[in-house]
């Protein structure tokens, strides 16, 4: 979400590329429900295994419990281990898998995230020249068109392949569903399954293959490391007149790496997909692959008026700095307005929390607000107003590196794009629990600024940011947001 890696020459030809697209197919993977809080595959095959040994009489022990997992998980290949909870459990898999997926509070406690509703952004930009396919379960894309204004008739879940009706939007699950609208459908979850797709000619491959052929294809929140992909990527008709692309994300493979060992690692991914007819695009971080998804939209509305996203975001935090926090008037000039921020974040914060609750929150926890803004250049990320405190010199605010491996929950926040929350103990501050919400300019166009930080002197535990019900705290990041949000759009416009 810090945009620099998104300014790069192969990021504007894709762009470009897919802008003048007369038929485009996006395919969605994991990472397109990992953004709204749902579990990596990993993750969700360990709940998976994790319910199965919780419930069986042989594992008396949580040390028993914990080394079958782990010798599962090392013995088989995610698939395998599908395969082993699949003749484990008493359970339906049907009922399994949505339970594992969406607890604790089920689907409707999870809303769509910033690359569903770029997918639905890009739907309305291209209309029926866009084809949306995912290898996800859960029903967050057709939530995010019905958050763009589709009406819910015109939207289609299919587990195979339909022609929607006239008007209407399809979104083709190619293992399954899973939504809150109806029972789970034709799950694709274990070996058993992916092998059974690949006798004869299945409906994926027959479908992913056309659109392999006949469309630009781009591939987003996804590693491709699914077999059935890498199966139909190696089988399709190949045309110099097509070049797909696939966005891989450096934070998810590549963190901590040195530079050469990360060189020669995206070398080599690069050239592997290439063979089968596909541009590898790397982002730094994985809130830029909604921003992507974004600038493809916004360059097919725009065409020659398109300006690349860090020019635009470049313009709008100065604009910021400059009228909102006066980073570049006289001292007494923007301590004055240092006072006049914080004193605006805790009213905020306080009627924001007050609405969201019902009442005040106890007085026995402290609460504090902080908005943190990048630079220009989308490198570094700096806090500049507080509402527990006032700065009164610009020159001893200091700025905090963009890295995914950051301890500054700030950092961590606009390094993944959706909502981040930790534990923290220390010596120096009295803040045990702090949770960032990320924060954009919305018009003219979408901008990622930096975020929010809430933070409090309990842990998650004891804190009111984290008992509270979850209505109330979906109520509570929307109004902090908004509310932020809406004067700083205002004050970055020309």
């Amino acid at each position: 979400m810090s945009f620099a890696s998104l300014d790069a020459p192969a990021v504007d030809g894709l762009i470009d590329r897919f802008a003048a697209a007369s038929q485009v197919t996006l395919i969605v993977g994991a990472g397109g429900s990992m953004d709204a809080l749902l579990p990596s595959w990993p993750a969700l095959v360990e709940r998976l295994l994790r319910r199965v040994a919780d419930d069986h009489p042989g594992l008396t022990t949580e040390e028993a419990r914990g080394a079958w997992i782990k010798r599962t998980l090392g013995q088989d290949d995610l698939l395998g281990a599908c395969a082993v909870v699949e003749v484990m459990t008493s359970d339906d898999l049907d009922t399994l898998l949505p339970d594992e997926l969406f607890r604790p509070g089920g689907p409707t406690a999870f809303e769509p995230g910033p690359i569903a509703h770029q997918v639905a952004y890009l739907r309305e930009c291209y209309r029926e020249r866009l084809t949306i396919l995912t290898t996800n379960y859960d029903d967050l894309i057709e939530r995010a068109l019905l958050a763009r204004s589709w009406a819910k008739k015109d939207i289609k879940s299919y587990v195979r392949r339909r022609t929607p009706p006239e008007n209407a939007v399809a979104v083709t699950h190619l293992h399954g569903y899973a939504g809150r609208a109806a029972d789970p459908k034709q799950i694709v979850l274990t070996e058993e399954h992916y092998h059974r797709m690949q006798r004869g000619t299945s409906w994926q491959e027959a479908y992913v293959t056309e659109r392999l052929e006949n469309s630009l294809c781009l591939f987003v929140g996804t590693s491709l490391t699914d077999p059935n992909l890498i199966r139909y990527l190696y089988g399709y008709k190949q045309s110099p007149a097509r070049r797909h692309a696939a966005v891989f994300v450096r934070q998810a493979d590549l963190e901590g790496a040195a530079d050469e060992v990360r060189a020669v690692r995206e070398e080599a991914v690069a050239k592997r997909w290439a063979r089968c007819g596909v541009e590898a695009i790397f982002a730094d971080h994985f809130g830029d692959g909604a921003q992507l998804l974004y600038e493809v939209g916004l360059k097919r509305r725009e065409r020659d008026g398109y300006e690349r996203v860090g020019t635009r975001a470049a313009v709008a935090i100065r604009r910021i700095g400059e009228r909102a926090l006066l980073v570049d008037r006289e001292d007494h000039e923007f301590a004055e307005r240092q006072i006049a921020l914080s004193r605006w974040l805790r009213e905020t914060l306080r009627l924001t929390l007050r609405s969201a609750l019902g009442n005040d929150p106890p007085p026995d926890e402290k609460l504090a607000l902080a908005l943190w803004l990048l630079s220009e250049d989308g490198k570094t990320l700096t806090g500049w107003a507080h509402s527990d405190r006032a700065h009164q010199d610009p020159a001893t605010i200091e700025a905090v590196p963009i890295m995914p491996s950051s301890t500054w929950v700030a950092v961590r926040t606009v390094c993944q794009g959706v909502r981040v929350e930790l534990d923290r103990a220390s010596e120096v501050s009295r803040w045990r629990f702090v949770r960032g919400l990320p924060l954009f300019v919305e018009k003219p166009s979408r901008l990622p600024i930096g975020c929010l930080t809430l933070s409090s002197t309990k842990p998650s535990a004891e804190s009111t940011l984290a008992t509270m019900p979850q209505a109330a705290k979906a109520a509570l990041h929307r109004g902090l947001v908004e509310a932020i949000q809406l004067p700083l759009t205002r004050v970055a416009q020309p």
